[in-house]
C-alpha cells in the first residue's frame, strides 16, 4: 500500500510537506496502474513547483522511490498552495477509487510550528 501523508502548518493551515511511503501492490511491477498513477502525479506536481513556478522544493527520494518527500520553503509556502491542494485532490480520489492499494490523511505539522 503507498501512504501518503499531507503536512500543514498549524499556524496559518498552509500544506507545507507531502510524504509518499510503499508501493501501492495493486499489481506486478511495470503493471501497477496505481503506483505509475501516483508516480506520474509526483513527477507533474514536482515539475509544476520546481521548473514552473520556480519553487525550490526539497526533494526526498529513498529506497529506489518506495520513499518520497516534496517540502515547500517556508518563504514559499503560499506559492505553493495551489499546486499542493490540487496534489492532495488528485490523490485522495485516486485513494476512493483504490482503497486498498492507496491512503491519503492530512496531519498538522507540529515540529514546523
Amino acid at each position: 500500500m503507498t501512504r501518503v501523508t499531507f503536512y500543514r502548518s498549524r499556524k496559518d493551515n498552509l500544506l507545507t510537506t507531502v510524504d509518499l511511503i510503499g508501493h501501492a501492490g495493486y499489481a506486478e511491477e511495470g503493471e501497477d496502474i496505481v503506483c505509475a498513477a501516483v508516480s506520474s502525479s509526483v513527477q507533474l506536481i514536482h515539475a509544476l513547483l520546481y521548473d514552473v513556478q520556480r519553487i525550490a522544493v526539497d526533494t526526498l527520494i529513498e529506497d529506489e522511490g518506495a520513499h518520497i518527500r516534496l517540502t515547500l520553503p517556508e518563504d514559499q509556502l503560499a506559492e505553493g498552495q495551489d499546486a499542493m491542494r490540487a496534489f492532495l485532490l488528485h490523490l485522495s480520489e485516486l485513494a476512493q477509487d483504490y482503497q486498498e492499494f492507496i491512503q491519503v490523511t492530512e496531519v498538522y505539522n507540529d515540529a514546523a510550528d
